[in-house]
């Protein structure tokens, strides 16, 4: 048989080809992960390394007789947090995680280890937070601030495939408005209350006000519809009036001194801590020399630190004059080691985390990647701005860590596992630019990989359309 002259320039694309199913594929082909959020990660962890050693060889040698005691061991956990990132984002796509029972197996991990430590965890400073398993030491909230987001994310795209699929649909229209309210707000809302109510009774109130301001920001960014907030609201408030009403029949019945009692030890013993320091920051004039310490010692290294800053390790707050200098305030002894310039350069990295995260998520292909990528990165720099405002007295005084530079290792590794998530997002989650409508996604496929670009589009037209009709 005569073969064909090869022609010089004919485009190769033009030979016939397999076409790929539509319906495999869920996301756009593989890109590259986002370079300057991987970069500004790395600075991140590098420097806090640094100031983590100059803030603790003091009470480390001290302590345990080696000044590299702290830095060695929050270098080995971060390692650890980095392979596990760089596996997440380099290896897996982010589609392999968006399937509903991880939802509910993390759901059902994150609510046993909470219910563990309120009744067999380990007190430290007068606090039920810790848990040990394996040798190692952590605190279950911190992995539920992580799945918080992991959850919601995957709720609302199994819910999204849902009503794609035709389903969670009701015969009248009261019976649907009421269902509306109940799987798009109520139902996830107060499952994830859940944890935020355990976690306040640790006590540890500070991470309880984290993780409702991030689950608010979830439910404002995730696209529900008006008639869904509606009837929320709605049912929301025939329950509170339901409650009340039965809350007075109880204490018309019961012992009201008693319960009344009762109920003020548990909220004095949770809380009073709470009590005091916000009347120490409302108050300052008031408050004992003993209540002000801490945040006096932070504001003294912070102005000390003028412009440049006394130098690299030559700090002297962290010589026991500033408590918990190499885990809260670690901000303040970098204001006063590396001066305005220092602690200016951790808000600007914090900042373009942020904005590069929210790049991300403004790009994301479907609703579970953008929760995943617009929450985590949410939840890091919120904890950010929140410590750095309590080091310079802008808040009140928390216990809430800088991501990267306090001492923590396992919270480290949760914020790591985070960006390992992001950066997956930016790899795998992306949408495609120029691509919104469905004739874009009904063009004729040539190759292999107009055929994968043609799926995706396809796919991604569906669900715009989708996200539009409703």
């Amino acid at each position: 048989m005569k073969k064909e002259p090869f022609l010089r320039g004919q485009d190769s694309r033009n030979r016939d080809v397999v076409r790929v199913k539509p319906d495999r594929l869920a996301l756009p082909p593989v890109r590259h992960a986002h370079a300057g959020l991987l970069v500004i990660t790395l600075i991140m962890v590098c420097f806090g390394l640094v100031m983590l050693f100059s803030a603790s060889m003091t009470d480390a040698y001290s302590s345990e007789g080696n000044a590299l005691f702290y830095v060695l061991k929050q270098g080995s956990i971060t390692t650890m947090g980095l392979i596990l990132a760089l596996f997440i984002a380099m290896i897996l796509p982010v589609g392999l995680f968006d399937h509903f029972w991880m939802t509910v197996a993390l759901y059902a991990l994150t609510s046993a280890l909470l219910a563990y430590v309120r009744f067999f965890g380990l007190v430290i400073n007068s606090a039920r937070r810790w848990v040990v398993i394996g040798g190692i030491q952590f605190q279950p909230s911190e992995l539920a601030k992580i799945a918080l987001v992991f959850c919601f994310a995957g709720y609302c795209s199994m819910v999204r495939r849902q009503r794609k699929a035709g389903k969670l649909r009701f015969k009248t229209p009261l019976r649907q408005f009421l269902a509306d309210g109940w799987i798009d707000i109520l139902l996830p809302g107060m499952l994830l209350a859940v944890w935020i109510l355990v976690i306040a009774f640790q006590p540890h109130l500070s991470f309880a006000v984290i993780m409702s301001f991030i689950l608010v920001v979830l439910f404002l960014t995730a696209g529900i519809r008006l008639r869904s907030w509606l009837s929320a609201f709605s049912q929301l408030l025939v329950l509170v009036l339901i409650v009340v009403i039965a809350g007075s029949l109880v204490l018309g019945v019961l012992p009201a001194g008693e319960l009344k009692t009762s109920l003020n030890e548990t909220i004095e013993s949770n809380f009073a801590h709470v009590a005091k320091r916000l009347d120490t920051f409302i108050n300052p004039e008031s408050a004992s020399s003993d209540d002000r310490h801490q945040i006096r010692q932070s504001l003294i290294a912070i102005g000390s630190g003028g412009l440049t800053g006394v130098g690299l390790g030559r700090g002297r707050q962290k010589y026991n004059y500033l408590p918990e200098a190499h885990n809260d305030f670690v901000f303040a002894i970098i204001g006063e080691e590396l001066g305005f310039m220092g602690a200016a350069a951790i808000v600007i990295l914090f900042l373009l985390f942020m904005l590069m995260g929210i790049s991300i998520t403004r790009n994301a292909a479907n609703t579970f990647c953008a929760l995943l990528a617009g929450g985590y990165t949410m939840l890091i720099s919120i904890q950010a701005f929140l410590n750095i405002g309590v080091a310079t007295e802008t808040l009140p005084t928390t216990g809430i860590s800088l991501p990267f530079f306090s001492y923590g290792g396992t919270s480290n590794l949760f914020f790591l596992v985070a960006i390992g998530f992001i950066l997956a997002v930016s790899r795998t989650g992306q949408r495609l630019s120029g691509v919104a409508s469905p004739e874009q996604a009904t063009r004729p496929v040539q190759s292999d990989e107009d055929a994968q670009r043609h799926s995706y589009l396809r796919s991604l037209a569906q669900e715009n359309q989708m996200a539009g009709d409703s």
